[in-house]
């Protein structure tokens, strides 16, 4: 297994700045979502045409592989030109992630209404849009992840979404937390979703239910990360355990210049 960190927990950060910080704690790699302060990553010069090759050049020389591209995409909305959009922002950032040499990109299953009709036809809207991205980035030699999300925490939810619209295209990022703090059990998503499973996101928390949870520094809260390291080990993944540190959602959290290291050397450890 390798180890990488969301630039979610260094938002202000340059790109020079995310491969030091990358290189001098001891990472394989790095997931994109926010640099200098800027979460539209495809507006940004750095992912330009001309752009973009230097900073795989950069990333290259120091030996850091972009571990995921995340996006913002999700397909909740019933409006055939946002729809349009979110499949057009997949296929921008497959290109994108191609370009970098990075297998994945991070996309939503987003928020469902509890019940009733609008429900099932939120899902099956969701579930249809996801299938569409998902083979569109597959022709960009790239695959779509769907985070364990919003309306989609766990397998069964996940299940429930891929009945609508089944799709071989479509992998998943393990948010662990989110599973975790929802009732299932580890070995159940696992069970249920490892053939999918080709990237991971992982934070501690000790103060979490399925409506909220809180931010520790790595083995300082109580998630079982010792557990769910011993089970992918078991399991043959070989794939990214990426640091997500919600810096730029909770500013009042701890720096990222104290988060980041931390976690590499915890898992290290492990």
């Amino acid at each position: 297994m390798k180890l990488s960190f969301s630039t979610l927990g260094c938002p202000k950060y340059t790109l020079d700045q995310v491969i030091s910080t990358a290189t001098t704690s001891g990472y394989d790699g790095v997931e994109l979502r926010f640099l200098r302060g800027e979460v539209g990553l495809h507006d940004l010069e750095e992912f330009s045409s001309t752009g973009i090759k230097q900073t795989r050049a950069k990333l290259e020389q120091a030996g850091i592989e972009v571990a995921c591209l995340d996006t913002s995409v999700r397909f909740t909305s019933p409006d055939p030109e946002e729809r349009a959009q979110q499949l057009e922002s997949a296929r921008t950032y497959a290109r994108l992630a191609a370009e970098l040499g990075s297998r994945y990109i991070r996309v939503f299953g987003g928020t469902v209404p509890d019940s009733g009709p609008e429900r099932e036809a939120t899902t099956r809207r969701i579930a249809e849009g996801l299938a569409e991205a998902a083979a569109a980035t597959r022709s960009e030699g790239v695959t779509a992840v769907l985070e364990t999300h919003d309306s989609f925490c766990t397998s069964v939810q996940v299940a429930e979404l891929l009945a609508y619209a089944p799709n071989d295209d479509l992998a998943i990022l393990w948010d662990v937390l989110h599973s975790y703090r929802n009732g299932e059990a580890l070995e159940d998503t696992w069970n249920a979703l490892g053939d999918r499973i080709k990237h991971v996101h992982l934070k501690d928390s000790a103060a979490y239910s399925p409506t909220s949870f809180d931010f520790r520094l790595t083995g300082e809260g109580t998630m079982p990360i010792r557990e769910f390291v011993s089970l992918l080990q078991r399991e043959g993944y070989d794939g990214y355990l990426s640091f997500e540190w919600e810096k730029a959602w909770h500013p009042e959290i701890e720096e990222p210049e104290v988060a980041i290291p931390q976690y590499a050397t915890y898992m290290r450890a492990l």
